[in-house]
């Protein structure tokens, strides 16, 4: 699939990912960064992030994840413990500038979207057309598909579903990737505009989904690249 996105603050260029889909695995090549790729491995559990520019690549584990998703979750916890003793109105902007340093935190609430009809042919896709609110506030415009129309099927697109899963608590900054219809969303987005603070702010855009054969390799990490750990200097 190929895909772009864009900050609408006027100035920012629109870029293009990637993205590679197979049974159980993920390639996702962002074209800000021509030099470095993100591999998720369902069969191995693990993320791995590589970097041809300087030869390394980093690996993470779904059991490391969680035990880095506790620690934050006991750092947010002292963070609240500390605003409660802060005056009223300093909380409260620190509050604000927490939620968003951390939109798709655990205790975000979840956005809800109600079809508001038809949306119109994107990219040659008839689409229909969700609106999003998270906590009564608009969140998003989403133009969805059936996965058959992309030529593709619903199995496609589990392995992506998967890959949200691996990371839990943070899996809320992949809404508008994939459908899901216990918050009303169904199809696959072809189209997303986000909202803060009732402005449009981002938009990704899907402008191509085809099946194609593989080249081997795809999806392992380049001989001849270093290992680095996370969070350790080198």
């Amino acid at each position: 699939m190929v895909q772009t996105y864009q900050e609408l603050d006027g100035k920012s260029p629109e870029v293009s990912n990637t993205i590679h889909l197979d049974k159980d695995r993920v390639r996702i090549n962002t074209g800000s960064n021509p030099d470095q790729y993100f591999i998720y491995r369902g069969d191995k559990k693990i993320f791995l992030t590589v970097n041809l520019k300087d030869k390394s690549y980093m690996e993470i584990t779904e059991k490391e994840f969680r035990e880095m998703s506790v620690k934050m979750d006991e750092a947010m916890k002292k963070m609240k413990e500390n605003l409660e003793k802060m005056p009223p109105e300093q909380r409260k902007m620190m509050e604000g500038m927490m939620a968003k340093m951390m939109p798709g935190g655990a205790d975000a609430p979840k956005t809800v979207y109600k079809k508001a009809g038809a949306g119109g042919r994107i990219n040659g896709w008839i689409t229909d057309k969700y609106e999003g609110t998270r906590g009564g506030a608009r969140h998003s415009e989403i133009w969805t598909v059936p996965p058959k129309e992309l030529k593709l099927e619903e199995a496609d697109f589990q392995v992506l579903k998967d890959m949200a899963g691996f990371f839990e608590k943070f899996a809320k900054n992949m809404e508008g990737m994939l459908g899901d219809k216990d918050n009303g969303l169904q199809g696959m987005p072809v189209k997303t505009v986000t909202y803060t603070d009732g402005k449009a702010g981002f938009r990704t855009e899907l402008k191509e989904a085809k099946q194609e054969a593989l080249a081997p390799g795809l999806f392992e990490v380049p001989a001849g690249l270093t290992r680095k750990e996370m969070g350790k200097p080198q």
